[in-house]
């Protein structure tokens, strides 16, 4: 190709794009631009109603009640009457031990206090009268033996002495004969005769002589023992001797209370109705620690944990209500039964549990489920209210776009109270029913400067943040 050639066709590309170019940027008569507008993009009706204030967390469902159960005492497992899943009631035995050895110490114990107050009857009603003639009977014993004591032997007695003495002394004469006529082969029978005549010499010469001194003291004071024992028992109990059989009656009292509360021990029983959930033990197994679990399903609470900003607005007997995500959002009631008094400070920051009691027990409702927890801390009934969304504020002025009966919406002023949960209460200026469009503030994309989409508020300023009645 000619040189000449590739010049005219450069020329006329350079021409084509310019004109491109001109067209863009100098033929075209509308330039896209970004504009914003306030439009009503909703409508909502004023509702009468209760507004409601509420802090929110989240917890598991716990049992109200739930007991894990041990023996007292190490022992061998007999009996078991129940099994997991079974309902019970309070005071339904549950397991037993090997009892036999708490049985014979029931039984011993209630022997020994039998006796106790066998004992104690006796002494508060005073000696019988056998008693008192034993008593009298060894008091005359007594005396009879101090006078035969001191009169010393009778003549009978003492004829009798020596009478024995002297044939005592003939049985001597005797044996010494045969002694000597035998060789001294009978030497033994001459022991044994000369010991006899020795007892009998001494006693006819105690007899004789009469009482010592000490054989009279010791036969007074037999005398005197047996007339103080007399005395005695005539006198009755003393306090002392009262206080000490009651007491002796206290502490076997005592011993039998602590073997029978051993043997009740022997047994566990159910401490409220509830549901057997976990069983330790089998018959014939040692029982140590916990045994089995009794838990009270008719009830479930939550536990959840408040910051201290939170607390201060939450009281017992305060509604809440619990969902339950798991189960389709399912809502139960329930109250505040428990607000802890210290607070578990971590890092710093003060954490207060509360305890929220369910009102109900769905059957689907299951111990540990994941519930979403709602406490109302404050609630206004038979309100007027609105989105906050729906209400505009200008200075101290609150205005709502009001729909009139031809279907436009004009500009109202309202007084507002409270403002709870994302709505507002309204005061005056609106009735129930009333329809409200909501204003929002909207970009929109335009040909020409005059050119919008919807319809367009002006002047109006951003949505309310909240405001008391005034």
């Amino acid at each position: 190709m000619h040189k000449k050639s590739w010049l005219w066709l450069i020329g006329g590309i350079v021409l084509l794009v310019s004109g491109v170019l001109g067209y863009i940027y100098v033929l075209k008569p509308n330039t896209v631009k970004a504009q914003t507008s306030d439009q009503i993009t909703e409508m909502v009706v004023v509702t009468r109603g209760t507004l409601q204030d509420s802090i929110e967390s989240s917890g598991n469902l716990a049992v109200v009640q739930e007991r894990a159960l041990a023996f007292a005492t190490s022992g061998r497992v007999v009996e078991i009457y129940v099994k997991v899943g079974e309902q019970v009631k309070a005071g339904q035995p549950l397991l037993r031990l090997d009892s036999t050895t708490l049985e014979l110490a029931v039984t011993q114990a209630q022997a020994d206090l039998d006796k106790a107050q066998i004992q104690l009857e006796q002494t508060l009603a005073g000696p019988t009268q056998a008693e008192l003639a034993a008593a009298e009977a060894s008091l005359a014993s007594a005396r009879a033996s101090y006078a035969q004591v001191k009169a010393g032997p009778s003549a009978a007695e003492l004829v009798q002495l020596q009478n024995t003495l002297d044939l005592a002394a003939k049985a001597v004469q005797q044996a010494q004969g045969n002694y000597e006529r035998s060789g001294g082969r009978s030497a033994a029978s001459l022991q044994s005769a000369t010991i006899a005549y020795d007892k009998a010499k001494a006693a006819y010469e105690i007899g004789t002589a009469g009482p010592t001194k000490a054989e009279l003291a010791a036969a007074w004071s037999s005398v005197e023992q047996a007339q103080a024992n007399l005395e005695e028992l005539k006198a009755g109990a003393t306090t002392a001797e009262i206080q000490t059989a009651q007491l002796n009656v206290q502490q076997a009292q005592l011993a039998l209370d602590k073997t029978q509360r051993q043997l009740a021990q022997a047994t566990l029983v159910a401490p409220f109705d509830g549901v057997i959930t976990a069983l330790n033990v089998a018959v014939g197994e040692m029982a140590s620690g916990s045994a089995i679990t009794v838990a009270d399903l008719s009830a479930l609470e939550v536990e959840v944990s408040l910051d201290e900003s939170d607390v201060t607005q939450v009281h017992t007997g305060q509604s809440a209500q619990a969902t339950i995500a798991t189960l389709n959002d399912l809502v139960i009631p329930g109250e505040v039964t428990e607000i802890a008094p210290v607070a578990e400070v971590s890092s710093g920051v003060a954490i207060y549990p509360i305890t929220v009691r369910l009102s109900e027990r769905p059957a689907a409702v299951r111990p540990g489920m994941l519930a979403d927890l709602e406490i109302i801390t404050a609630q206004w009934d038979n309100v007027l209210y609105l989105p906050q969304r729906a209400v505009q504020l200008e200075g101290e002025q609150a205005y709502v776009m009001r729909q009139t009966t031809e279907g436009q919406f004009e500009r109202t002023p309202v007084t507002i109270g409270q403002s709870l949960g994302g709505n507002v209460e309204i005061v005056d200026g609106l009735a129930e029913g009333d329809i409200i469009g909501v204003v929002t503030q909207v970009t929109t994309a335009a040909t020409t400067p005059e050119a919008s989409d919807g319809f367009r508020i002006q002047g109006l300023g951003g949505l309310l943040g909240g405001g008391g009645r005034p």
